[in-house]
C-alpha cells in the first residue's frame, strides 16, 4: 500500500472507482457541558476534546499550532425529523442546505476552526469549537493561514 504514495509527479496512475458508501469511526468525543445546539455564542465555550486512547500518539505536536480545524460527526443532527432541502435564513434569503452552515446536512458533518488552548496526553482542549458535548470527532487538522484562509472570499450580503 506504501507504493501507492510513492508515485513520481510524471508516473501516470489509474484512479480507483470512489466507493458511494463511507464507513468512518470517531476517534474522540467532544466535553464541554453543552446540552443541546445552539446558534450562537461558541466563542466562548471551552471544550475538552478526549481522543481515544490509541490516537495519543497521534496528537504529538498539536499544540505547537494557534488554531485546529475539527471535523465532526453531528450525531443530534441526524435523528431530527426535518430534513429540508432549503432554508431561508435571518436575512430572509432562501439557501439550499448545502449553501447554509446548518447541522440538518445529509451526512451532517462538522468542520469548524477552533483556538487550541492546550494539550495533554490524549486531550486537547480547544475555545470556540461549535459542537455539543458528547459530539463525536472524526478527525482534526492543524490550521494552515497558507491552505485555510482566503482573504478575498465572498459571502452574501445580509
Amino acid at each position: 500500500m506504501r507504493a501507492l504514495f510513492r508515485r513520481r509527479r510524471d508516473d501516470e496512475w489509474d484512479r480507483p472507482p470512489a466507493p458511494a458508501e463511507v464507513t468512518l469511526q470517531a476517534i474522540g468525543f467532544v466535553r464541554n457541558g453543552v446540552a443541546k445546539p445552539r446558534p450562537r455564542g461558541w466563542d466562548r465555550v471551552e471544550s475538552r476534546l478526549e481522543f481515544l486512547p490509541e490516537h495519543t500518539g497521534r496528537l504529538e505536536g498539536i499544540e505547537r499550532y494557534s488554531h485546529a480545524l475539527i471535523v465532526a460527526y453531528l450525531d443530534v443532527a441526524a435523528g431530527a425529523p426535518e430534513k429540508p432541502e432549503t432554508l431561508t435564513l435571518a436575512s430572509g434569503r432562501r439557501y439550499g442546505i448545502l449553501a447554509t452552515r446548518s447541522q440538518l446536512r445529509p451526512n451532517h458533518l462538522g468542520v469548524s476552526v477552533a483556538t487550541i488552548v492546550g494539550h495533554d496526553g490524549a486531550t486537547v482542549l480547544v475555545r470556540g469549537l461549535d459542537a455539543i458535548d458528547g459530539t463525536p470527532i472524526l478527525d482534526i487538522k492543524p490550521y494552515l493561514p497558507e491552505y485555510d484562509s482566503v482573504p478575498e472570499a465572498r459571502i452574501p450580503g445580509a
